[in-house]
């Protein structure tokens, strides 16, 4: 039932402003975990004891992380309650079995990055090898995103990147499926 909040959601006919702005916050949040993660490295080094700016910056990473599982968290709760708007009826199926499965993995990595980073820094360091594998995949899996997003707003001129900016939707576009249906969007 949870796969279902998070794939399909309930149907909507734009993002609302607050989907939208945890949208965004979540991407500054990953942003700062890039160069905060480099003094992650320094604060385990054997060989030289970490600085006041290393244990800060550890810090940071940690607490974004977090509020970075937190927005997630609620960005599923809104998908339920708010829903999420239509992919036009013009998407091939490739282009739905895309976004589905595109926002499933970002899902998931953004719920296991700060599990994972958690378990690094509290339980094992076992865990460290995971946490880097997962943030290498999200990495590649947010350029495909970004890559996706651009092609819809210039490739094929619809507003799916601009429901998520600005939340406009384009009421002349028609959002029915092949099947007769209304199509919800898997963002």
């Amino acid at each position: 039932m949870l796969l279902k909040w998070m794939i399909g959601g309930r149907r909507a006919t734009g993002y609302s402003a607050l989907q939208r702005h945890l949208h965004w916050a979540v991407v500054l949040l990953c942003l700062v975990q890039i160069p905060t993660a480099w003094a992650i490295e320094r604060t385990h080094s054997p060989l030289l004891p970490p600085t006041a700016v290393d244990l800060f910056l550890h810090r940071i990473h940690a607490w974004s992380g977090w509020i970075v599982l937190t927005f997630v968290l609620a960005k599923v709760v809104l998908r339920y309650v708010h829903g999420v708007p239509f992919l036009s009826a013009h998407a091939s199926p490739i282009v739905r079995w895309g976004s589905k499965i595109g926002h499933t993995v970002l899902y998931g990595l953004l719920f296991a990055l700060p599990i994972t980073g958690t378990g690094a820094m509290f339980v094992s360091s076992a865990f460290a090898p995971f946490h880097r594998l997962l943030s290498w995949t999200l990495l590649a899996t947010v350029i495909v995103h970004v890559a996706a997003a651009l092609w819809h707003h210039f490739i094929r001129r619809d507003d799916v990147l601009l429901r998520m900016t600005v939340g406009s939707r384009n009421e002349n576009q028609q959002t029915v499926g092949r099947s007769g249906q209304q199509q919800p969007d898997s963002r």
